[in-house]
């Protein structure tokens, strides 16, 4: 069996918005690549799990559930760990609002039993979530360089989740699941 991931997605201004972002910071050495997938926040992460049956729940859970807007009020860190002694993940980090904790946390009603090493972080058992759309892996020492191209692309602002979107770990989309506008 495959591992999954399952992500919430982001409005076409939003999308442009950090996509510039991540070819700016590129362009400028302060990332080395352009990551392949697309801006979003990871909402969970499946080991040996069966597809029909995330698929299943993630076409529930999207039908229940409308947009809602997230507000990106600051940037985080995770720090320097492991392999990755010299850099850091830099993430734009939503504001912890009740709909986007709740929509979070709803996801994991169903499969957390899935979650294993890839998805602990991700996970209710976890419970200490770090809710992020990551910008980049940067280098220690251009840190500050990179913090002035971000408040130069102004992604400081609300934006739209609107869909959610399975994917093979690594990267290839399989479905993507607009939520209900209907709701």
């Amino acid at each position: 069996m495959e591992n999954y991931v399952v992500i919430a997605r982001f409005d076409n201004e939003t999308n442009e918005k950090m996509s510039t972002l991540h070819k700016h910071l590129c362009v400028e050495g302060c990332v080395e690549t352009i990551s392949e997938w697309p801006p979003h926040i990871t909402l969970a992460a499946y080991e040996s799990i069966s597809i029909s049956a995330l698929l299943q729940w993630t076409e529930r859970f999207t039908q229940k559930r409308s947009p809602f807007e997230v507000m990106f009020a600051s940037v985080g860190i995770l720090p320097p760990g492991g392999e990755h002694t010299n850099t850091v993940v830099l993430y734009a980090s939503p504001s912890q609002s009740a709909d986007l904790i709740s929509f979070y946390y709803a996801f994991h009603e169903e499969l957390d039993e899935y979650c294993g090493d890839l998805g602990w972080w991700y996970s209710k058992k976890c419970g200490y979530p770090v809710i992020h759309s990551t910008i980049g892996f940067v280098s220690v020492l251009s840190i500050q360089k990179t913090m002035e191209l971000i408040f130069a692309h102004h992604i400081f602002c609300m934006a739209e989740i609107n869909a959610l979107e399975v994917y093979t770990y690594p990267m290839k989309l399989i479905k993507r699941f607009d939520l209900n506008k209907g709701n």
